[in-house]
């Protein structure tokens, strides 16, 4: 369903400002990369940098799409695009309380982690992963 001229800027302001906020969370990843670098965990800022990279494509997939579907006249968010989101989230969610698990019973042995924010850092990021992959199979997949 086509949308009217001012639905369609309501958009293009809604495209605008994920793509604002996805640049700042790629800044802040690679200041934080850098940041490790400098202090020596050469891990660290690998990782820093791979998140970055992720987020940046993720960004510029949702960009491009957005962008073209604005240009032909189509909303950001439909009923599949909600559905997507939903199924991709629930089970996203049902798989990190199981990641949460696996990561609490594996710290002690398997996994050292420095402290309890850096195994919260790694299950968020873990999470977020998940979303993404799911969201792309759900995406793909006909509904």
């Amino acid at each position: 369903m086509k949308q009217n001229k001012k639905a369609r800027k309501t958009e293009r302001i809604r495209l605008t400002v994920i793509v604002i906020i996805s640049l700042f969370v790629i800044v802040t990843g690679a200041l934080f990369s850098l940041g490790s670098f400098r202090s020596g965990e050469i891990m660290g800022g690998i990782l820093g940098i791979m998140i970055a990279l992720i987020i940046l494509t993720f960004a510029v997939i949702v960009f491009r799409r957005g962008n073209r579907d604005l240009r032909e006249g189509y909303p950001l968010k439909d009923e599949r695009s909600r559905k997507v989101m939903e199924k991709a989230s629930s089970l996203t969610f049902y798989v990190s309380l199981y990641l949460l698990l696996l990561i609490g019973f594996l710290s002690d042995e398997l996994i050292p982690f420095r402290d309890v924010s850096q195994a919260t850092s790694v299950t968020v990021g873990c999470m977020a992963l998940l979303f993404l992959i799911f969201w792309a199979y759900y995406n793909q997949k006909q509904m």
